[in-house]
């Protein structure tokens, strides 16, 4: 599976987009998605019923609440938990969205990304044609999304104007790309770079690093894993068990590659192991993006929390299964970003199935928050759909899922990660009102 918007979205490049209007983006999103015919034919008595043309209805909080009312006449179901008047006046609409941030108002968004670096990316010069690709469908999303240029405008400075000034983002914890076999011999988001937004927003931002694979050597990875805990102060990894090496990737469970990884996070006190699981995109190979490999790691080291990001979809059941016949986990971890982006607008009955999944049998304590933002543009979009999502009656009564309660979205929104990378919540609010309050233009 290539992992491209654009081949599960069509056309959401041609519509002109706001990059700060959430709103905008998300009814966009409904509209590209698989019932975007359907749901664009209900848009026109929808804005006739707000008073307002199409076009700024599109571009309205009403009319993203339109979309998800819309997705649940169409569907039968009841996936978005939004009211008649949502869509059609303004001022139900605000209290709704008073309401619902009063109910969760603390985020922590695990998975974000800068996805540039000084000098950009050269074919021929820095970048490989392997790499170059990356960077195309890195481009085509930033695009799509309403960044002008791609990943140059996904830097540090819109890091902070979107995630955290434009969007209820409380916490950002951002993690990078390696694979330096296609960048020059240079991480393709190098840590120098990629510090600023640490340095920038300390408050409010914590920073992974990555780029590690045992398949560069092993003495080279323990020895740069060290100097990352040194100089920079890191608060956990993101890695990658495919890579840009000759053999293709790793597993976590390798007792002579893997193993002494997670001895040197013992000892320099790293706790949070975080990897790309799923989504196999592109060049590499699918098996690598499989969780099997977490069963022994998770075993062998339950003083270590192991986290599959984008919950390993398509191969969700298979982590979920790695909880379900071991209860006894405490230290499993499943994140949502890019699964529930992909999912929510186009394929919500497959968006509940994969959330119910995971809160049914990894459990409410151990989902984590995450959009893949820049990636996916302003997040803020995600935020308000999860927000509304509900899993519908008929698949908690045939599957056993739980209902989408109000503590169960904070545990995920925020919660969750609080616990497992000791946030202070209330000194995190404190910065997001200081961020608030010096809020810039869009450059």
């Amino acid at each position: 599976m290539e992992f491209n918007i654009l081949q599960h979205f069509k056309g959401l490049d041609e519509l002109p987009k706001d990059p700060f209007n959430g709103n905008e983006t998300g009814t966009s999103l409904f509209l590209t998605g698989g019932m975007g015919p359907k749901i664009s034919q209900k848009m026109d008595g929808y804005a006739k019923k707000a008073g307002m043309s199409r076009r700024n209805f599109i571009k309205s909080s009403l009319g993203f609440s339109a979309a998800m009312l819309a997705a649940n006449e169409i569907t039968g179901m009841k996936f978005f938990e939004v009211g008649a008047a949502e869509a059609a006046d303004s001022g139900a609409k605000n209290e709704a969205i008073q309401v619902a941030r009063a109910s969760s108002d603390f985020i922590v968004d695990v998975h974000t990304h800068v996805c540039t670096r000084p000098g950009h990316y050269q074919l021929g010069v820095n970048t490989t044609e392997r790499g170059m690709w990356f960077v195309q469908l890195l481009d085509d999303l930033g695009k799509a999304f309403g960044l002008p240029n791609g990943t140059r405008d996904m830097n540090v400075e819109n890091y902070g104007k979107l995630i955290l000034q434009e969007s209820d983002t409380t916490v950002g914890i951002f993690n990078p790309f390696g694979f330096r076999e296609h960048y020059g011999g240079q991480d393709m988001i190098p840590m120098e770079y990629q510090v600023g937004v640490r340095n920038n927003w300390p408050k409010s931002t914590l920073m992974l690093a990555g780029g590690l694979t045992p398949n560069q050597g092993l003495s080279v990875t323990l020895d740069r894993l060290t100097m990352y805990v040194e100089k920079y102060k890191i608060s956990g990894l993101k890695l990658y068990t495919f890579d840009a090496t000759a053999k293709k990737g790793w597993w976590f469970d390798d007792e002579k590659l893997a193993y002494p990884i997670w001895e040197k996070c013992r000892k320099l006190g790293i706790k949070n192991i975080g990897c790309h699981k799923g989504i196999p995109f592109g060049q590499f190979y699918a098996r690598y993006a499989h969780a099997e490999d977490f069963d022994a790691a998770a075993d062998d080291f339950l003083d270590l929390n192991f986290i599959a990001y984008h919950s390993a979809w398509p191969y969700h059941n298979e982590l979920a299964a790695l909880k379900t016949f071991k209860p006894q986990r405490k230290n499993l971890y499943c994140e949502v970003g890019s699964t529930f982006a992909a999912t929510v607008t186009s394929r919500p009955l497959e968006c509940a199935h994969v959330i119910g999944t995971l809160l049914r049998d990894l459990g409410p304590d151990y989902v984590l928050w995450g959009t893949d933002s820049l990636l996916w543009g302003n997040p803020q979009w995600q935020i308000e759909a999860f927000r509304k999502f509900q899993i519908p009656d008929q698949l908690v009564e045939g599957h056993g899922y739980p209902k989408i309660t109000d503590e169960i979205r904070r545990k995920v929104f925020g919660e969750n990660a609080a616990r497992i990378w000791n946030i202070d919540k209330q000194a995190a609010m404190q910065a997001k009102a200081e961020i608030l309050g010096n809020k810039t233009s869009f450059a």
